[in-house]
């Protein structure tokens, strides 16, 4: 079963990019820290054609877009938004949801952590991964 993490929702605050532009950008609270991706970025990427680049967010009298965190990519089955962090965390939003959320039908969509794998848990310092990998 999925852990609820977070929540996705449409910026409240004007945003600026890295041009020093102000952008539309949807909020993602994942664990109590704010990141954002920028809405062209993630039609585009609910459309299957590029992953979104997740940034994280930061206040200093307005609202900056902040270094690349992870991307944002269609899941295989296309019924989900996945995201990876460069960190290794993996989070998982409806495409349902997440269209209920672009529509203005809803005001959040829920946000849940994707179980780590066995070879992330437990990855190969020496020798032969798979080796590694049964012991875990």
């Amino acid at each position: 079963m999925l852990e609820k993490a977070g929540y996705m929702q449409k910026a409240k605050t004007v945003t600026i990019d890295e041009d020093g532009f102000p952008t539309e950008i949807i909020e993602l609270v994942l664990d109590g820290i704010r990141y954002g991706i920028s809405l062209e970025d993630l039609k585009k990427a609910i459309r299957g054609h590029v992953s979104a680049r997740t940034y994280r967010l930061r206040i200093n009298w307005k609202q900056y877009i902040s270094a690349t965190a992870g991307l944002a990519y269609l899941s295989g089955s296309g019924k989900a938004l996945n995201i990876e962090f460069i960190d290794g965390n993996r989070y998982t939003v409806s495409l349902d949801s997440l269209k209920s959320l672009l529509s203005r039908k809803s005001s959040y969509a829920p946000v849940a952590r994707l179980p780590m794998s066995s070879s992330m848990k437990c990855p190969s310092l020496a020798g032969s991964s798979q080796r590694m990998l049964a012991t875990c």
